[in-house]
């Protein structure tokens, strides 16, 4: 019996690593541009909110610096309908302590098909890749607390979704990731 226990163990470690995101401690981009000398650190992409049949908002999100600013990535999929983010947007953290952090889209983007795609999922609905500017102080008030709610506003209104703890976690945890390599 120990003959077969070890050979097991070799084989389940890494499955229990990767349930614990600890693969996942490292960042997917650590580079400086050749052509703008810009110093770029980035996140791999994580769940935020998954939709099912009664909730319908897909997010998924990556922290991103360049040159020290930070920036909130969002994949995202409103139940597969055209929706529009207008420029200084706003997306709501409600913290667990509180506090509300409000982030500003840097752009004006509207969905398209399989913008807010996670490879084949969802290839076929509308969605978008929008980004939120997530100031230093901001960055740091989310590694002391964790967030309850988000609140995406779109040109017709606004989605709001409680985040499970176990995605609160994980998104502190990138949020440090990246506070910290700087």
């Amino acid at each position: 019996m120990r003959r077969f226990l070890l050979p097991i163990l070799i084989i389940l470690l890494p499955f229990g690593c990767v349930a614990q995101g600890q693969f996942w401690d490292r960042l997917a981009l650590d580079y400086v541009d050749d052509a703008t000398h810009d110093i770029v650190k980035s996140s791999y992409w994580q769940v935020f909110e998954r939709g099912n049949f009664h909730r319908t908002l897909n997010t998924f999100y990556r922290i991103t610096s360049i040159n020290g600013q930070f920036y909130l990535d969002l994949k995202i999929i409103q139940g597969g309908e055209i929706f529009v983010i207008p420029r200084n947007g706003e997306f709501d953290l409600l913290l667990e302590d509180g506090c509300l952090v409000k982030l500003y889209s840097t752009q004006y983007r509207t969905t398209s098909k399989g913008d807010g795609s996670r490879r084949w999922a969802g290839s076929g609905a509308e969605g978008m890749i929008v980004s939120y500017s997530l100031p230093r102080e901001d960055a740091k008030a989310i590694l002391h607390s964790y967030v309850a709610r988000i609140r995406l506003y779109t040109g017709d209104g606004f989605v709001e979704r409680r985040i499970t703890p176990t995605h609160s976690e994980l998104f502190k945890d990138e949020v440090a990731l990246i506070y910290y390599s700087e």
